[in-house]
């Protein structure tokens, strides 16, 4: 009948619709994984600092740059997707300069490190740990005065290592996401399940722990410790933004940035931002603070 050809018509088209939504999706998200590795130059301004390499407990080595302590104190700071070492430069400059030690490297399948892929602040966490450890065993740097500094993904992982590592003195944030679930398939909700789930695979079958990652949950086992949470009102996922700045009021320091977008956080407020960011440091990172 007439009205079968129709409904079979129908149905048809919407598996056809939603195959190609549901590949589209996949596609897209799949790109996340595949971005160039081009190895970060050392700036002149940057001479000083040493070329150092670490070594993560899954067997990656990582490559860094390390600008000595001049008072007793330290920042581990990890970049974010598809970025080096070198993307951290404007915040490293900001604490080398104020003299903190600063540890800048590549995370795990990026720039000069090694790995196959990114997993988005995962398997990261062993890549943070590596370097909290390098930076604790510095002669010039006192243990208990290390701090870390995390963008995006490199956010991610610096969250989740220094819920569990109390001697993580300090934490500062850039532009994080709440869950990795919520970072991996917010951008393909505008169709549902669908969308999102197919934007889900390639994080699947790399074994990526979506569930482990959750900043939002995490940030409560930073505290009382002193921590700041930088993001820019140009980022997408405000709704998620406002989320987890009401999370951590009680608690946080949080600043919105007017007019930035995800990172270039110094460009936007070249006096503010560096003002703010070395106060934060200062503040939490002073020797009577590491006392016992």
């Amino acid at each position: 009948m007439k009205w079968k050809r129709v409904f079979v018509a129908v149905v048809g088209l919407g598996v056809l619709v939603s195959g190609g939504l549901a590949a589209r999706a996949y596609r897209h998200s799949e790109a996340y994984f595949h971005y160039p590795r081009t190895p970060p130059t050392k700036p002149a301004d940057f001479a000083r600092a040493q070329d150092v390499r670490l070594f993560t407990s899954d067997g990656l080595e990582l490559r860094g740059w390390y600008v000595p302590s001049r008072n007793r104190a330290a920042v581990v700071m990890a970049h974010g997707l598809s970025q080096t070492r070198a993307d951290l430069l404007p915040e490293a400059r900001i604490l080398a300069d104020a003299g903190y030690g600063v540890l800048l490297f590549d995370l795990r399948a990026h720039g000069e490190s090694q790995g196959e892929f990114s997993t988005w602040g995962d398997r990261e966490r062993r890549d943070v740990k590596a370097a909290l450890e390098f930076v604790r065993a510095r002669e010039d740097v006192d243990p208990k005065r290390v701090a870390a500094l995390g963008f995006s993904i490199g956010s991610a992982a610096v969250a989740e290592v220094a819920a569990k590592d109390a001697e993580v003195r300090a934490v500062v944030l850039l532009s994080p996401f709440n869950t990795l679930w919520l970072a991996a398939a917010y951008d393909f909700r505008r169709f549902g399940v669908l969308t999102q789930t197919a934007a889900l695979v390639p994080f699947w079958r790399r074994d990526i722990a979506l569930e482990e990652v959750r900043t939002i949950d995490a940030v409560d086992h930073i505290r009382p410790r002193p921590l700041l949470i930088v993001m820019g009102s140009e980022e997408s996922g405000q709704p998620l933004a406002d989320a987890l700045f009401a999370h951590v009021r009680e608690y946080a320091q949080t600043w919105r940035i007017h007019g930035a977008s995800h990172g270039g956080f110094s460009t936007v407020e070249p006096a503010e931002y560096p003002r703010r960011l070395r106060a934060f440091f200062d503040a939490a990172l002073r020797e009577e603070t590491a006392t016992p």
